[in-house]
């Protein structure tokens, strides 16, 4: 008989005891790591249980977890895994941010309670506008670093979420929200043993695992990969604060340099950053060879990024083989495809960078024709699909978003399902798996369907100052083909362009010679103007949605 959740947990805790579970690196602290045993685990976890049922009573629940990172969310995550409670993790909003999307989380998840650090909460009841009578309807709780309450927020109302169904999810794992507000995916105690075995086998997390995480927790990569899958495979992790990783990537590599660890990765963006700002000073007395499984994914990898990490850190004793790329979404728990390769990545035309695909990968992946809703032979490019036990059991309160994406039938009985359509755009070469953008981020001309990445590569590559991987192109009108915009950013402060105009007119010619298509608008963009998502992604519908209303402002003012 398979283990349960709880019981593979609770194998994995009593086996590191009197040893650390985690550690927590602080870049600049007093108290600069500090750990936590299976034991201390288990007594926080028992405690946190204790204090959700005094806040919202007995029973199943869910609860909404707005810790930065740290013991607080760490203790949470092992209580609900313990328990029969379901929780929503979300990031710490800061003053004057992301207060839409954290009020639909709260709304949507139908949260008993909100808990999260006594520092934040001053600035979680102004984004949740907890004074107004539309305010959420449960309590929001500031935590000590040690689990006690520390307040409470004025006028918050009693809790209305506990929960009908059990056994419930573990989890609501919300997307980044790339178009407008993010959808909760319902993931289930099987699909993360599913995919923890799935993704523990091809990056061969096992008891000797040392993981370096600086991912958001409140992300899939972060969460699983980073915190979970390490813990359930016997494994050890240590947790920094994303921001520790952005303001030092030098800080990033001395950790893993330091704890010897043999697992840490992240989005594109985390390897560039490092290329850009890991001085040769940073270098001096850094020994990455313990490193063997530097995992990159998260969104479309240059082509050029992997091998450029690579040949830079090699001094620092990085493995070649270490680096690799990897591809995964929220709905199916994190993890589809990409290993260490087992043999030299082809150069397939492409500006991406692939993913190694191995039987057990190919089994639970296809590309698929998004149209017609068939198989296209290896090589052609379509809509990727997954299948398999990692699948989450839908979006939650919205049956038909779920419908058209989860449990999806091939045309014609063709590959057998069911299928989870992923919205990426890819194709098949040989052993490899290609990205190359979504869906709903096409340029259309005459009919032709063109991933709006190339349009955003074509003209990055045009430019050393421009960057590939901070750019939107849209369609200036998505009802009529032909016609589109680009923005890109500068890939730093210090970057820049001579000559903007004989710059942009070459880019139009460009992309009119390659593609025949229109470019009605071109703006190079300061670093970090662009809107993004939670983790970092470009919202390109959003951006559209912006210019195109800025347009008819000016239309109208005219």
């Amino acid at each position: 008989m398979r283990a349960t959740l709880k019981q593979l947990l609770l194998e994995r805790l009593h086996a590191r005891q009197d040893h650390p579970v985690f550690s927590v690196v602080r870049r600049f602290d007093d108290n600069r790591l500090s750990h936590l045993t299976g034991a201390d685990l288990m007594l926080r976890a028992e405690r946190m249980q204790a204090l959700w049922d005094q806040t919202c009573g007995p029973g199943p629940k869910t609860i909404v977890l707005a810790y930065g990172h740290g013991e607080l969310f760490l203790s949470s995550l092992v209580a609900c895994l313990l328990s029969d409670v379901t929780i929503v993790p979300i990031a710490a909003p800061r003053p004057g941010s992301q207060s839409e999307r954290t009020r639909h989380i709260v709304a949507d998840s139908g949260a008993a309670a909100v808990f999260c650090d006594a520092a934040q909460l001053d600035n979680l009841a102004r984004a949740l506008d907890v004074d107004a009578d539309h305010g959420p309807a449960c309590p929001v709780v500031g935590l000590e670093l040690d689990g006690t309450v520390a307040a409470t927020a004025p006028r918050a109302l009693e809790g209305t979420g506990t929960r009908t169904q059990d056994p419930g999810p573990v989890l609501i794992q919300y997307t980044s929200g790339s178009t407008r507000l993010p959808k909760g995916v319902r993931i289930f105690a099987d699909q993360i043993i599913a995919n923890g075995k799935l993704c523990g086998d091809r990056f061969r997390i096992s008891e000797t695992t040392r993981f370096v995480n600086w991912l958001p927790h409140y992300h899939d990569m972060g969460l699983m990969g980073g915190i979970l899958y390490p813990l359930l495979r016997g494994g050890y992790s240590a947790q920094m604060s994303p921001f520790d990783m952005i303001r030092s990537p030098a800080f990033w590599l001395r950790t893993i340099s330091e704890m010897r660890a043999t697992m840490s990765g992240g989005p594109a963006f985390a390897f560039a950053h490092a290329l850009a700002h890991v001085s040769d000073r940073d270098l001096e007395g850094l020994d990455l060879s313990s490193w063997v499984t530097a995992f990159c994914g998260a969104e479309p990898i240059p082509a050029d990024l992997l091998p450029a990490f690579r040949q830079r850190f090699a001094p620092a004793g990085l493995r070649p083989e270490a680096v690799f790329a990897c591809y995964g979404m929220a709905e199916f728990t994190l993890y589809a495809a990409g290993e260490t390769e087992l043999e030299t990545a082809p150069d397939a035309g492409e500006n991406t960078y692939p993913c190694q695909l191995t039987p057990e990968t190919r089994a639970v992946l296809r590309v698929f024709d998004p149209e017609t809703c068939l198989p296209v032979a290896d090589g052609m490019q379509g809509e990727i699909w997954l299948r398999g036990g990692s699948v989450g059991r839908g979006y939650l309160n919205l049956p038909e978003d779920s419908r058209e994406t989860f449990g999806v039938s091939a045309a014609g009985g063709e590959a057998e399902g069911p299928w989870l359509r992923t919205g990426d755009i890819g194709r098949i070469v040989g052993n490899w798996l290609f990205i190359t953008g979504r869906i709903k981020d096409i340029l259309i001309v005459n009919g032709r369907k063109i991933a709006a990445t190339e349009l955003e590569w074509l003209a990055a590559n045009m430019h050393d100052a421009l960057n590939p991987s901070a750019a939107a192109a849209f369609m200036s009108d998505p009802n009529m083909s032909g016609g589109a915009v680009l923005m890109i950013e500068h890939k730093s402060a210090k970057s820049v362009i001579d000559a903007p105009d004989t710059l942009k007119d070459a880019i139009k010619r460009a992309a009119a010679g390659e593609w025949g298509i229109r470019l009605d608008d071109i703006r190079f963009l300061p670093r970090g103007k662009l809107e993004r998502t939670s983790s970092g992604k470009i919202r390109r519908q959003a951006i559209a949605e912006a210019w195109r209303n800025e347009q008819q402002a000016k239309a109208h003012a005219s």
